[in-house]
């Protein structure tokens, strides 16, 4: 659809899919999102993903979110459409509707444009320990502001034919559910972002998609029920489904899920699952089976991203002597099964288990009336 969808057709959209519930995923064997796509060492991480998928289908989840690297399709562009295709296939044999995330703001390059070098295909380096692998950074380097390709003279017209062509492809594909436009708009530009927010949402929509597009509000709401800045206020109001994340605790995420669904629409929790901070699965997977909120937990086997471990802001805030933190460092971050595909801890997977069991059930009852 080429404009906003109202309310009605969004809710009548959601009415006619089970309950959507699953994981972000990334194999265990990629050490950063660019390396999931890389023709290096392709074969392999597919046949990961395979094996990995296989175990999301066996746990009884229904959907995947997958995230688009542009400089991976900057590096090989005709490559990385086919590994796109791969994955949604693999997804699609296991039962796993795809949600793709087409930006973000993650990794963005630092200083000069004329200084940018895409990220290189090969092995990928990884740091032992760090939440995501990701190696800390000089501060020097730290100090310089990130840009978006989108806002680089010379690769704005590149990423924005990626988009198109992604979008125009897989735009009936029904193995492609919906458009989820921009993961976390701000985190590291600011408002800066908004002008490529507000460009996502046209040349998306420009591209006649049958799914519903959607852009994150990941700070959630302010007691006024509005969002926390500029460029997640644009994400609310132009969304056709509400898309959201919450690592907060049981108390904390209630309150998000009671305010968000003032604006009508359907809820989907593209990140959740931060057992350090006390999101965790036998308090808030169950809310969210009761509240028929889609949802995405973070990660899926452990591996050489180490999302397991904490964020480093939490080890921050929990050496400085004047905050009060209640952190459990005892506890994995995210991920639900070890590298061996046993589960982290056999009673969430139980519970997960059980509650997409019930939903199928229901699912099918209504379906068979």
């Amino acid at each position: 659809m080429n404009r906003q969808w109202t309310k009605e057709e969004a809710n009548a959209w959601y009415a006619k899919l089970p309950w959507l519930r699953g994981c972000n995923f990334i194999g265990s064997d990629c050490a950063n999102r660019f390396d999931m796509w890389q023709s290096y060492k392709a074969e392999q991480k597919l046949a990961t993903a395979e094996r990995e998928l296989a175990l999301s289908e066996k746990v009884g989840f229904n959907t995947v979110r997958l995230w688009v690297i542009f400089e991976a399709w900057l590096n090989e562009p005709e490559f990385f459409m086919d590994m796109l295709e791969k994955y949604i296939t693999i997804c699609a044999q296991h039962n796993q509707y795809v949600m793709l995330c087409l930006a973000n703001e993650e990794d963005l390059p630092r200083g000069a444009y004329e200084d940018f070098i895409p990220r290189a295909v090969g092995e990928q380096a990884y740091a032992l320990g760090y939440h995501q692998g990701r190696f800390p950074e000089d501060p020097e380097v730290a100090a310089l502001p990130r840009w978006h390709y989108a806002q680089n003279p010379k690769l704005a017209p590149k990423f924005w034919r990626m988009i198109t062509d992604i979008v125009t492809r897989y735009a009936n594909d029904s193995r492609v559910f919906c458009w989820n436009i921009y993961n976390e708009p701000g985190n590291a530009l600011g408002e800066a972002c908004i002008p490529i927010l507000e460009k996502m949402f046209e040349v998306v929509r420009a591209c006649n998609p049958m799914q519903p597009v959607t852009a994150d509000v990941w700070r959630g709401l302010k007691e006024d029920d509005m969002a926390w800045s500029k460029e997640e206020g644009v994400a609310l109001m132009n969304s056709d489904v509400i898309s959201f994340h919450s690592y907060s605790p049981f108390s904390w995420f209630c309150q998000t899920l009671d305010q968000f669904r003032t604006y009508g629409r359907p809820l989907f929790c593209t990140e959740w699952l931060q057992r350090v901070n006390h999101n965790e699965v036998h308090d808030i997977y169950p809310l969210l089976y009761m509240t028929n909120v889609a949802n995405y937990c973070w990660g899926l086997v452990v591996g050489k991203t180490q999302t397991n471990e904490p964020w480093e802001w939490f080890w921050e805030q929990y050496e400085d002597s004047d905050k009060q933190v209640d952190f459990d460092f005892t506890k994995w971050q995210h991920d639900l099964y070890r590298p061996n595909l046993r589960p982290y801890d056999p009673k969430e997977t139980e519970l997960i288990r059980r509650y997409n069991e019930l939903a199928d059930m229901r699912w099918n009852s209504i379906r068979d009336r």
